[in-house]
């Protein structure tokens, strides 16, 4: 099944580009994908992405515009055609 990616901030710096798409097996989860995604473009990604407890505190999850903490987290099944964006947070003050 397909998954679209958008990125933003230090990770489409990283990664070279605002959007992708990548194929992932049936029965993905959110944190599934992620992992495929770190693992495809690799140690700089994982650095930037990835803390001791899982996704850095840094970034919000979004499956198809909604937060993932608002659905199951990383657990959230995803499917076919799902679009997955990883926003940094902005802070300011």
């Amino acid at each position: 099944m397909n998954i679209r990616f958008k990125l933003f901030g230090p990770i489409r710096r990283v990664c070279g580009t605002g959007e992708m798409s990548i194929d992932v097996p049936e029965e993905s989860r959110v944190k599934d994908v992620i992992e495929y995604l770190v693992d495809r473009i690799g140690p700089e990604l994982h650095s930037l992405l990835k803390d001791d407890e899982g996704i850095s505190g840094n970034f919000i999850v979004m499956l198809n515009k909604r937060d993932v903490n608002t659905l199951d987290g990383l657990e959230t099944r995803v499917h076919d055609g799902d679009e997955l964006a990883l926003l940094p947070h902005v802070q300011g003050g």
